[in-house]
């Protein structure tokens, strides 16, 4: 019988940093005939950490790949195991390789589906869907970097320890719609409740819609998390709700997700005129004028005109469009002026210290007059006065 040939390195320097040759006549033939795992396990550690090296090019390359389609359906685990461990980092290993190690047993296919860069989204997708093992599915959510895509369908498994662990994983980008999924459909799960609370950045229109549904064993969690007091926890639901949700709008909302949100609670029926008094009575401005281009179907940027107009004319025709009544229009007005007043200022709007300006300033703007229901706008102000 005829020796195969071995197969020799690239590197043509005399002291080159691998040996000249990965298989040796002896190697080829322990692998085609000695039947312990062992044997096949040495010279499969011999080819891979080679190959990961790039050491082979052309035809090398190519026996060394055949080599482990041999070794990925061998009957031992640990070669299997091993040929895993060893490929799952190399982005350039052939597809058809990973995705055989993919449908392995958890101990041979984990590796790479966590790690492994040679997957495609749809691959992995493909895998989810497929897939009812909860040791791959949570694999797949704990790689280093999950697509919105990818994370859609790691939701749509329904489970909880999966969703948790995506929650979890720094890494993991989960679009809009996969979060309120969970809010929606995870809200008995304290697990994946406390999980998505921890989760920073998330838009305001679901930290309002969260804590809608969040349920009494996070109300701590709450408590902490947006500085509520023990008071504000006793009150009715919807108050706490509220509170929350302005207190979210201190920490530099943007235009849009504002305009969402409004949107959102005129949809649940939750946005109100209080709600926007009180707003203002915070400095939240930006919410207030998207309260009042809902309340008058005016697009928003035409309020913010009519809101910025320093005429007599301006704020009053948005206003009477609002149905608020007339007998607050003073109030509200002089208020208005004071919180545009202080919006170059160095006081956060929600603050303590924004409160404590707003309430000397609208007392100071009004001096001896006696104006209606400013007396009750000073006082939604001072209640934020004891607040950080």
């Amino acid at each position: 019988m005829t020796t195969p040939p071995s197969i020799k390195a690239t590197s043509s320097e005399p002291h080159a940093k691998f040996p000249p040759v990965i298989l040796t006549p002896m190697d080829v033939e322990r692998l085609l005939r000695d039947d312990s795992a062992e044997s096949r396990v040495d010279v499969l550690e011999k080819v891979s950490n080679q190959y990961n090296k790039q050491v082979f090019a052309g035809r090398e390359r190519e026996i060394a790949e055949q080599i482990f389609r041999l070794l990925m359906k061998d009957a031992a685990i640990k070669v299997r195991e091993t040929l895993a461990d060893k490929v799952k980092d190399n982005p350039d290993v052939p597809r058809d390789i990973m995705l055989h190690l993919a449908s392995d047993i958890d101990r041979v296919s984990l590796p790479v589906l966590q790690s492994s860069e040679v997957f495609s989204d749809a691959d992995l997708v493909s895998i989810v869907e497929a897939s009812s093992d909860l040791g791959k599915l949570m694999a797949i959510s704990q790689r280093k970097t999950v697509s919105p895509r990818l994370s859609d369908a790691l939701v749509d498994t329904s489970y909880p320890f999966v969703v948790s662990s995506l929650l979890e994983n720094e890494g993991a980008s989960i679009s809009e719609r996969a979060l309120t999924k969970i809010i929606d459909d995870f809200k008995g799960e304290p697990a994946v409740m406390e999980s998505l609370i921890e989760k920073r950045q998330l838009p305001i229109t679901l930290v309002e819609r969260m804590v809608s549904s969040a349920s009494a064993a996070l109300a701590e969690q709450l408590k902490q998390k947006y500085n509520l007091t023990d008071e504000q926890l006793k009150k009715d639901a919807g108050s706490v709700r509220e509170d929350i949700m302005l207190k979210m709008l201190a920490h530099n909302i943007s235009e849009e997700e504002v305009v969402r949100l409004v949107s959102q609670m005129a949809q649940q029926d939750r946005l109100n005129p209080s709600l926007a008094m009180t707003a203002l009575c915070r400095g939240q401005l930006l919410f207030f004028t998207a309260a009042m281009a809902h309340f008058t179907q005016v697009a928003l940027p035409n309020a913010k005109r009519l809101i910025a107009d320093k005429g007599e004319h301006g704020f009053h025709g948005l206003y009477s469009k609002s149905g608020l009544p007339d007998t607050m229009f003073e109030a509200v007005k002089l208020l208005l002026r004071v919180v545009q007043s202080l919006e170059d200022g160095d006081a956060i709007p929600g603050s303590g210290l924004y409160a404590n300006r707003l309430s000397e300033r609208v007392l100071a703007t009004a001096g001896t007059r006696q104006i209606e229901y400013l007396s009750y706008f000073v006082a939604l102000i001072r209640q934020n006065i004891g607040r950080h």
